[in-house]
């Protein structure tokens, strides 16, 4: 469902960064953020700390998990010092994930979640995303029976 809303001119670089994780661009994406940025992803249980953590994170999304993910933005608030997005994450589950002990197992999954954040000086200095593991895992098959 997608809910109408204005886009303020401080969130023009949001519809930009969503592009940059749908090309799977690690440098893209980090280019929004700052050195020292922390990037939560609560779904997962991780903390990535810095430019460098966060690149691997995102190269490792295409390799590990899905080679045709993609983020579509459904609202959101940006102010000069703080943002909030949600979104809706589509793909294949088509990527081992051997660092969390997950199969490759050709399902297709469509999960929502959402980030806030904290920037400086127009850049991402903390992230946190906000989804449910067990929505994904249901959906590609690997939840418990």
């Amino acid at each position: 469902m997608r809910l109408g809303f204005r886009r303020n001119p401080a969130s023009a670089w949001l519809d930009d960064y969503v592009a940059a994780w749908n090309a799977h661009d690690p440098v893209a994406v980090t280019d929004f953020m700052t050195n020292d940025v922390v990037y939560a992803d609560f779904g997962l249980g991780e903390e990535y700390r810095g430019i460098d953590a966060v690149r691997d994170f995102v190269e490792g999304m295409e390799l590990g998990f899905s080679s045709n993910y993609r983020f579509r933005l459904e609202m959101a608030i940006v102010t000069d010092d703080a943002y909030a997005w949600e979104w809706t994450m589509t793909g294949t589950n088509d990527g081992a994930d051997e660092e969390h002990g997950f199969p490759a197992t050709g399902e297709r999954f469509e999960i929502p979640g959402i980030s806030i954040g904290i920037l400086r000086n127009g850049k991402i200095r903390e992230n946190r995303d906000y989804w449910n593991m067990s929505t994904y895992l249901n959906q590609v098959g690997l939840a418990p029976e």
